[in-house]
């Protein structure tokens, strides 16, 4: 039998050096990741190279993806958030195709 690999969780926040809602938004993520693990990215949109994000979330950071899809933007509510990310951790984990083909 093949162990089951507990499903990833990348959060990736885009943000940029003069956004306060972003320092607000860090701060309450980090209370969700004590009751929901998860691993954290930031991509700052001003930085070269990220001119594609720029040009998407301008007037709306901070925007969090969770596994590359687009979770919330603005304000982090800690129960919705944590609600969210069970949802996503749930539905990856009845998603994974199981290998019944391994000896």
């Amino acid at each position: 039998m093949v162990p089951r690999i507990a499903p990833r969780l990348v959060l990736t926040m885009f943000t940029h050096s003069r956004c306060q809602l972003c320092v607000t938004a860090k701060e309450a993520l980090e209370v969700v990741r004590q009751r929901v693990p998860f691993e954290m990215k930031e991509v700052d949109i001003r930085q070269p190279g990220n001119e594609k994000w720029f040009e998407e979330y301008k007037f709306d950071v901070p925007v969090i993806h969770a596994n590359d899809e687009f979770l919330l933007w603005h304000r982090v509510n800690i129960d919705d958030t944590v609600a969210k990310l069970q949802e996503i951790l749930k539905n990856a984990a009845t998603s994974e195709p199981s290998n019944s083909s391994d000896s």
